[in-house]
């Protein structure tokens, strides 16, 4: 029998930067098996990822680098291995295949925010995919192609 996954609560990015972590802290209560940390806690353990200069001044206090999601997405508490791709190369097909163990971590360009912003993906159709979307906290389907339309997309797929 499949997991619900909507009855695992939504959780709400505190702010418009910190989608990773609490992407991150869902995931980890989807998953099982992993000890959840929370937002809050996982921008301090990994605060050498993020850019933490000058929270008064700095427009980008709080984004996390490309490098630094394949990083924290790699950390073996986790489970889980970054697979970057070309956007154009993310079909929902691969995204099933990638779902095997359990919800995938999206990383990808959203054009309604002007930046990257990281998703759970937890369910797809032949093309729409089923997200946990940490800005708003709320589940959504969107087509493959907002997600495929994007230069790049960063999956954390699950090992166990």
């Amino acid at each position: 029998m499949a997991k619900d996954y909507l009855s695992i609560a939504p959780v709400t990015q505190f702010d418009p930067t910190s989608c990773w972590a609490a992407a991150l802290e869902w995931w980890a209560r989807a998953i099982g098996g992993r000890t959840v940390v929370r937002q809050l806690d996982l921008l301090n353990l990994y605060v050498r990822y993020w850019d933490s200069r000058d929270p008064d001044n700095n427009p980008n206090y709080g984004t996390i680098s490309r490098d630094g999601l394949i990083s924290v997405i790699g950390d073996s508490r986790w489970g889980m291995t970054a697979s970057p791709m070309a956007g154009g190369e993310f079909t929902t097909s691969l995204l099933n295949q990638k779902m095997r163990l359990g919800p995938v971590i999206l990383g990808y360009y959203e054009p309604s925010v002007g930046g990257n912003h990281v998703v759970v993906a937890y369910g797809a159709s032949d093309t729409y995919v089923a997200a946990m979307n940490p800005d708003g906290g709320r589940f959504l389907g969107l087509p493959v192609g907002h997600y495929s339309q994007s230069p790049e997309v960063i999956l954390g797929i699950p090992t166990r």
